[in-house]
């Protein structure tokens, strides 16, 4: 990739404005409720920008919004930081309790609950105005100060542990925005589907990555309406699509194979915020035969830093090379860079301008996850012969079987290959012989949850897996716990474990011998 020849800007609302003087008529977003054009877009900014200094938003003053679907909330993100505010997006149905939290964390000026801005819709914070030096203090932490150049905090759902304030620049924006457009090789006329709340990291960015581009996009409200999904493909002759696994499984799940009828007219389908097991690839391979298939590897802290077509290869454990602004490497325990291989796991760690600026108000945090410029992740990997970077478990779901390790992953990987499963979970329950053993939840397709033979499952797997690998129990369940972006919650798979005991109902064996 020739970086001279990258798409840039200053910030994407530049970007943006840009487009809108070169190609004002071209669709910029499109929603359940209205279309704009970049030329439309850009006026419904200034005229937002025009409200929030009504308002005496000021630069360096935090807004926090609660989101909606749709273009406007982009136009109002937008709006807050051409005035040098800090936009917080939050959750469409954010509790009132992590909302209070979050509020008394970033002391925003003001909070928008409905993007039309009118006074009844904003609640106005006065402990969030900026101290003269444009530096938003903090009374919870004195004397605490924001980084220059920040555009957004984004806060992650908290589950792996306390929700935290994820600091990302202008800079960071556009580079992840340059990684989504030049990763995908996105075709000049690209319209693409994004039901992901833009409230979240993955489809926030992948609408940057839109506009970088000057391309359009096109906003629903998840995958769970099905049917108006597939209007808006059809009424803005939608071309790629950004979903999550849990929303491929939603999409199979309610309409069967119906994806499939737009084989002709998909380029490219994206998917992120969680592993893609090899079912899935391979539904999707049948589905969509002559599209490009991309999974992404990223994490809120470093945006959309990996990319992989699995429309050809099959390697179980890559998620792809760098995208072009990423640089990965493998890091041990004390943060020093090591070789590494199939054999030889290491902490996956990635450093580039999309990265984050740091954990707000959590200097600690930021030191001990930003390590010479690289963002180490708890994933466990290494990087191959080929460069690819190949993905084996995080590190806390890693299961120590009497000192053999076992990663998930592989385990599930070979059970969704079993058939009639529509989603499965390995975790580890706590044993007094062996430390920990390994038990399989199982969620069977609709049709087969009364009739799901767990023992031919476990043959099945007998046949494929070492002996230690092997789940002891299998357990069948209606679903798994999964987060409101559909990452599933391993955790509580853990809790689950725990609570049954032998004599409890499923597929057993006596462990590894």
């Amino acid at each position: 990739m020739d970086h001279k020849a990258m798409l840039t800007g200053k910030s994407m609302a530049q970007i943006l404005f840009s487009h809108a003087e070169n190609r004002p008529h071209h669709l910029c977003v499109a929603d359940p409720d209205e279309a704009m054009t970049y030329a439309q877009m850009a006026q419904r900014i200034r005229e937002k920008v025009q409200r929030l200094q009504q308002l005496k938003v000021r630069s360096g003053d935090m807004v926090a919004a609660v989101c909606v679907q749709r273009g406007d909330h982009l136009a109002l993100e937008f709006a807050v930081q051409e005035l040098g505010a800090v936009f917080v997006p939050l959750e469409k149905r954010i509790p009132a309790e992590a909302l209070d939290r979050i509020c008394r964390t970033v002391q925003p000026a003001l909070v928008v609950r409905r993007t039309d801005l009118k006074d009844e819709n904003i609640e106005l914070m006065p402990a969030g105005r900026a101290d003269p030096s444009g530096q938003v203090l903090s009374e919870n932490k004195p004397g605490g100060k924001i980084p220059e150049d920040i555009a957004t905090i984004l806060f992650t759902t908290g589950t792996t542990g306390t929700s935290k304030g994820i600091m990302i620049s202008h800079r960071a924006e556009v580079a992840v925005a340059q990684n989504v457009f030049y990763g995908t090789e996105m075709e000049e006329d690209t319209a693409e589907l994004i039901p992901a709340p833009v409230n979240h990291s993955y489809g926030l960015r992948h609408c940057f990555g839109l506009i970088l581009g000057g391309r359009s996009i096109v906003l629903c409200d998840g995958a769970a309406m099905a049917e108006d999904l597939f209007t808006m493909m059809d009424r803005w002759k939608v071309n790629a699509l950004s979903l999550t696994p849990a929303m491929v499984n939603i999409l199979l799940h309610l309409t069967g194979d119906r994806l499939g009828t737009y084989a002709g007219r998909i380029r490219y389908l994206q998917l992120g915020t969680a592993g893609v097991d090899g079912s899935m690839k391979d539904k999707l391979r049948m589905l969509l035969p002559g599209s490009r298939l991309y999974q992404y590897y990223s994490s809120t802290e470093a945006g959309c830093a990996c990319i992989f077509d699995f429309r050809e290869d099959r390697s179980p454990r890559r998620v792809g090379k760098p995208a072009v602004n990423s640089v990965f490497a493998v890091l041990d325990n004390t943060g020093k860079e090591i070789r590494s291989d199939a054999e030889h796991w290491g902490y996956l760690a990635c450093r580039g301008p999309m990265n984050m600026s740091g954990y707000f108000q959590d200097p600690q945090l930021t030191r001990e996850t930003v390590i010479d410029g690289f963002v180490r992740s708890r994933d466990l990997g290494y990087i191959d012969e080929e460069g690819y970077i190949c993905f084996v478990a995080r590190e806390g779901d890693v299961i120590n079987c009497g000192g053999s390790k076992i990663a998930p992953e592989e385990v599930e990987a070979e059970a969704m290959r079993f058939g009639n499963l529509r989603e499965c979970a390995l975790c580890a329950k706590e044993d007094a012989l062996l430390g920990q053993v390994p038990w399989l939840f199982v969620v069977p397709e609709k049709d087969c949850l009364s009739t799901f033979d767990g023992s031919a499952l476990l043959r099945f797997l007998a046949g494929r897996l070492e002996r230690y690998k092997l789940p002891v129990r299998i357990v069948t369940a209606a679903q798994l716990p999964r987060n409101a972006m559909g990452k599933l919650q391993r955790g509580r798979c853990m809790e689950l474990a725990a609570g049954y005991g032998d004599e409890q109902h499923g597929e057993k064996w006596d462990g590894p011998g």
